[in-house]
């Protein structure tokens, strides 16, 4: 799985492990969630009863609950912080996932979608084709990458 000077573009197949939705233990706020992305929909609340419904969720279902709850104020301050952490400690703590991020060496990581996330990936659908994503998870994971 090794790569030097590449791209990984879309974290599918070979490269689901780089998606928030992926499958794994993530401690956050002294609650246990299955996904950093289940994780990352509690952190948007500041009730404690909110965020602990999403520790039993897959990630699709945090993700749609994510968009129901209200949004603690300084969100837009956070969210990037607290990304950075998540992501931190899925690739710390999982001795496999760390040695397959690290196994990707210095390839350029790109969340490639076609849901229109031009924030935390790169959307290549036909109305997005010509916006450059500012892929913010991507930039996230080769931060983590160079960590470890």
């Amino acid at each position: 799985m090794g790569n030097n000077s590449t791209e990984i573009r879309g974290f599918r197949g070979d490269y689901e492990f780089l998606s928030n939705f992926y499958p794994c233990k993530i401690r956050y706020m002294e609650l246990l969630f299955q996904s950093v992305e289940a994780a990352f929909q509690a952190a948007k609340s500041t009730d404690r009863s909110q965020s602990i419904l999403f520790q039993r969720c897959s990630a699709s279902e945090a993700k749609r609950m994510g968009k129901r709850i209200k949004l603690r104020p300084d969100w837009e301050q956070v969210k990037i912080p607290i990304m950075s952490e998540l992501i931190k400690q899925k690739f710390s703590q999982d001795p496999d996932l760390k040695v397959a991020l690290l196994a990707t060496g210095d390839a350029l990581l790109v969340e490639e979608n076609t849901w229109h996330d031009n924030f935390y990936g790169d959307c290549v659908c036909t109305r997005c084709k010509t916006i450059h994503g500012q892929n913010m998870l991507g930039r996230l994971l080769m931060e983590t990458r160079k960590l470890l």
